[in-house]
């Protein structure tokens, strides 16, 4: 095939690689399209519950997906005297725990842990940082979280101390319930930044690759599938001379 000055002649090697990795270049880039679409339709949806009116924790029978990061309001009594640590969370680069407070709801006999926010690490492991908290009943302001079906981890197991509080590594409800020898709702509530009975406290839904990641990995591919098209022509084309 004839261009001008220039002759593309395609060789059955050349034409064969390019046959087998252009296909798979562009459909790896369609693919991160597919997943960012995804993704950013649960970003989507996770936002518009968050600004959904609270609904009243004590009138849930189930909970399932479509409850995830809603605003709820509960009304009970902190148990600070059988609190949980929950090991290995970091904020702004420094290590420390997340506090999980059980919370007696008022008039029920049900029981739901309250993350109460972030705390540092004290001089050593071995000495554990106070946890304050309120003595009365309290109305709790928070967003529910589902905890993670799937649970993966390196490291230590549990560590065992002899009083309270205790520091875990994961939520696992059926472990979290042997500890603390009560049945406790299958949720977690994230205490509002603005209830005044925490800790530190940014919560940000948890994603993995952000619909904008995908994005850019999307545009990769397409950039290597378009290389490829173009060191292709380039190597099967050759200027025609007069001779």
């Amino acid at each position: 095939m004839r261009f001008g000055n220039y002759k593309f002649s395609p060789g059955l090697w050349p034409t064969l690689a390019t046959l087998l990795l252009l296909p798979l270049l562009t459909g790896l880039g369609i693919w991160q399209l597919e997943r960012a679409g995804w993704k950013q339709a649960l970003v989507d949806s996770h936002a518009e519950r968050a600004d959904m009116p609270p609904l009243a924790l004590s009138l849930l029978d189930g909970f399932d997906e479509s409850l995830q990061y809603r605003q709820v309001t509960a009304r009970g009594v902190y148990d600070t005297q059988h609190q949980l640590l929950l090991d290995n969370r970091t904020q702004q680069g420094h290590a420390g725990y997340h506090v999980l407070t059980p919370l007696h709801i008022a008039s029920t006999d049900r029981v739901v842990l309250v993350n109460r926010g972030w705390v540092p690490v004290g001089q050593s492991r071995a000495q554990l940082p106070a946890l304050p908290g309120p003595s009365g009943e309290v109305v709790v302001r928070a967003m529910l979280k589902l905890p993670p079906e799937k649970l993966f981890r390196l490291g230590e197991a549990d560590e065992s101390h002899s009083g309270w509080p205790k520091v875990v590594q994961q939520v696992k409800m059926t472990d979290l319930e042997q500890r603390l020898g009560q049945t406790l709702l299958p949720v977690l509530l994230l205490l509002n930044s603005g209830e005044g009975h925490g800790f530190i406290r940014d919560w940000k839904p948890v994603y993995g690759t952000t619909p904008d990641k995908h994005r850019a990995y999307a545009a990769q591919w397409f950039t290597l599938a378009a290389v490829l098209l173009m060191i292709y022509i380039g190597v099967n084309t050759k200027r025609v001379t007069r001779e």
